[in-house]
């Protein structure tokens, strides 16, 4: 076990040799330093091998391992759905705030499910996901699983086969710009872009978004979003334009406006 490990920390850094080597091999961080004398099989130095040949090439671990921390959630993730980030727990700590317990809330393009499922599992609330991919459905089905989640899964374009109405409707849309050279980059080169690039502009299905949610949503309902580093004064803007009231920002970790949500005025 030692030389392997010491071959894969070499490579690729301490930190990230340990995330493949636990992960991968099922081993807790204390048995990978004190059992360095633990024989592994050929299987098991192929895995670890052709995980830190596959890291070398730039995939993103979450990808590798099959797994990415979300709050307290470890969730399933493939190719087929965006790496859920940190930022975006922002935008679950205000649909919490906003919603009252036994609210419905709609997840609109919930990919991995980290939005629906942490909201789901943090409060006692009725939450529907929704995306128009069926295999970013069948990874948020096996999270939901996983975490036994009550989550109703829709197929459905945006809102194209939502029924009813919603007390908030949350969404993270793709928001980057189709010219984007961050696209090219790290973690984004190996994302599918259906996920992340929101058009020319990147604001595309953001004012879709904006423009149709009114109609889906209770009176004094909200709509939250997720929004590009750039974009708070477009995306304000549109809120605006709707017809929204009481709209307010929040920051992420790093301090860059990222979560922008608006009250219903009907």
């Amino acid at each position: 076990m030692g030389q392997c490990f010491d071959r894969a920390k070499a490579q690729v850094g301490t930190d990230e040799a340990m995330l493949l080597a636990t992960q991968l091999l099922g081993m807790s961080f204390t048995e990978v330093y004190t059992e360095r004398a633990r024989l592994l099989s050929l299987v098991d130095v192929e895995k670890l091998n052709n995980a830190v040949q596959r890291r070398l090439c730039g995939e993103p671990i979450a990808y590798i391992t099959g797994y990415e921390m979300f709050r307290t959630l470890d969730l399933r993730v493939s190719p087929d759905v965006l790496i859920p980030r940190s930022e975006t727990e922002s935008l679950v700590d205000v649909v919490l705030e906003l919603t009252t317990d036994r609210g419905r809330v709609l997840d609109l393009g919930t990919g991995s499910g980290a939005i629906a499922i942490a909201l789901s599992k943090s409060k006692e609330l009725e939450v529907v996901a929704v995306d128009n991919d069926e295999r970013a459905l069948q990874v948020c089905a096996e999270n939901c699983r996983e975490h036994e989640a009550k989550v109703e899964m829709v197929r459905s374009n945006w809102f194209e086969n939502v029924k009813g109405r919603f007390d908030t409707i949350a969404s993270n849309p793709p928001y980057v710009a189709a010219d984007d050279p961050h696209l090219d980059e790290g973690d984004l080169r190996f994302e599918p872009s259906s996920a992340l690039v929101g058009g020319l502009s990147g604001l595309e299905h953001l004012e879709e978004i904006i423009s149709s949610a009114m109609n889906f949503l209770n009176p004094r309902g909200w709509l939250v979003v997720e929004h590009g580093y750039d974009q708070q004064t477009s995306v304000k803007e549109a809120f605006a334009g709707h017809g929204y009231t009481n709209i307010q920002q929040r920051r992420d970790y790093t301090g860059t406006p990222r979560v922008m949500w608006g009250q219903s005025s009907g």
